[in-house]
């Protein structure tokens, strides 16, 4: 089991300058921190070793490449969900996969060109594995995510 690290409040700004652009100098965050760019780049390399950051995610924007359907599908499903991912890998614009523990047995995250062609694809999972329940979300545009409300640090147990 991991433990919970403990961050100060720069640690803490510092994550959110990231999280809202992780391509942002280190001589932005100093200045927006009040520290220098060593520090910065030091307490970067610190919360690397924690394993408080781990990487970084893109998100492109979408509708310069041709997606403009974001969807989450849910699927109830007896077949083996590594097949299902497979499937999706090979015949969706696949984002994320993820065996799932509530109503659906697999989620998935994909992006499309149209309706029209995530309908077609959908039919093509219902055909190959003969489900029954597919439910397909489209988001309105893609994801605006709002940072802000995340609490970096969890309730301490008492």
């Amino acid at each position: 089991m991991e433990t919970t690290v403990e961050i100060d409040e720069t640690d803490r700004k510092i994550l959110f300058l990231l999280i809202q652009d992780a391509r942002t100098s280190l001589k932005n965050i100093a200045k927006k921190c009040n520290i220098s760019s060593v520090a910065v780049m030091n307490r970067i390399k610190h919360l690397k070793d924690l394993g408080v950051i781990k990487g970084a995610t893109l998100f492109p924007s979408l509708d310069k490449i041709g997606f403009n359907i974001v969807a989450t599908i849910g699927i109830e499903t007896d077949s083996n969900s590594e097949e299902l991912a497979e499937f999706f890998k090979e015949h969706t614009h696949l984002i994320e996969p993820s065996t799932c523990v509530g109503e659906y047995d697999f989620c998935a995250l994909v992006f499309a060109e149209d309706i029209t062609s995530l309908n077609q694809k959908i039919s093509a999972v219902r055909k190959r594995f003969g489900m029954e329940k597919i439910v397909v979300n489209v988001w309105a545009g893609f994801p605006h995510l709002n940072f802000e409300n995340i609490d970096l640090n969890p309730t301490k147990k008492r």
